[in-house]
């Protein structure tokens, strides 16, 4: 049996459950895109027919785009059971190739008529209404980290996202984190953080395959990517963070850790450990260094620092 849509253990990693980025607000060229988006339809029967609807209403190559990833992440739900819904048998390479082909189609067509998608329908039907509206465009597959537990274990190629070439820029895209977030139920919640992330924050918890995909001028193996914290703070980057890396150790935990973020401002400073009730600690803020001490014996396996009670950045606790 063979499905595009690989189901595994990793299944929910593909929306980035509990922990979600959001925009503040929706930059001001893209106001009259997104709201002309809003009043499309809510499904389509075909990719060509989105396309030429945005092809009428927009000139410019980025705004097709945007007018695209807006439909997607304001009228398709992460649906898990996706997986399941396309497998097939085959002898030969031929004919499995072709069956990949009716495959792809019938996961973008149920896209845009059910409203229902995986990662992979949710990428693929992107990349088809740019391939429409003769944009550049490719899907990219890899890693991605959403929870401390990810922090460490092996690189899986667990999701899918698009990278989309304007002129000389590389766009970076997921449509799929940016539909909302996975928590047992979808969780709708419209986020335009991820079209168009600048390639550093976009590689804290995307990692590419291949790594020219990620589209930065530095280098970053699979190894330390894993090994790195959950970076959760949409701003903030594995620079403005100390501890760097990722497990700290119970022993240590229990004598007490300084942790410390840069360019942040806060009012309270807290801490759970595997999601348990928040517990405040002391802070002080010196040369736009956020700094606390956090000293507590635990069994727990994780440990995210909120500030303002908002999630910032998780580590995994090694006994």
């Amino acid at each position: 049996m063979h499905s595009l849509l690989q189901p595994n253990r990793h299944v929910f990693t593909c929306l980035f459950i509990g922990l979600c980025f959001s925009m503040s607000a929706i930059p001001q060229d893209y106001e009259k895109v997104d709201a002309t988006v809003s009043f499309y339809p809510k499904s389509f029967e075909t990719p060509q027919a989105l396309a030429k609807k945005i092809k009428k209403d927009f000139t410019n190559p980025k705004e097709q785009l945007r007018a695209g990833y807006s439909w997607l992440i304001n009228n398709v739900a992460y649906d898990p059971e996706e997986y399941y819904t396309y497998q097939f048998q085959y002898r030969v390479l031929d004919e499995r190739n072709e069956k990949m082909a009716e495959t792809r189609e019938a996961i973008i067509n149920r896209t845009l008529q059910l409203g229902i998608a995986v990662c992979e329908g949710y990428a693929l039907t992107l990349e088809r209404l740019c391939e429409l509206l003769d944009i550049q465009a490719y899907v990219v597959r890899g890693d991605t980290k959403t929870k401390p537990s990810d922090i460490g274990r092996y690189f899986v190629k667990n999701h899918m996202w698009m990278v989309a070439i304007i002129g000389d820029n590389a766009l970076l895209l997921d449509p799929t984190w940016g539909a909302g977030r996975y928590q047992d139920t979808f969780i709708k919640s419209p986020s335009y953080y991820y079209f168009d992330t600048p390639a550093p924050l976009f590689l804290k918890n995307h990692y590419p395959e291949v790594f020219e995909d990620a589209y930065v001028n530095f280098t970053l193996s699979k190894e330390d990517f894993i090994q790195q914290p959950l970076v959760i703070r949409k701003r903030l980057t594995v620079a403005d963070i100390s501890p760097k890396e990722g497990i700290i150790k119970a022993k240590e935990l229990s004598k007490g850790i300084v942790f410390s973020l840069r360019g942040i401002k806060a009012e309270s400073v807290s801490y759970t450990l595997d999601d348990a009730q928040k517990t405040k600690v002391d802070f002080t803020i010196e040369n736009d260094v956020l700094a606390c001490m956090i000293a507590t014996k635990t069994k727990g396996e994780s440990l995210i620092i909120y500030v303002d009670d908002k999630p910032v950045v998780g580590y995994r606790i090694k006994k």
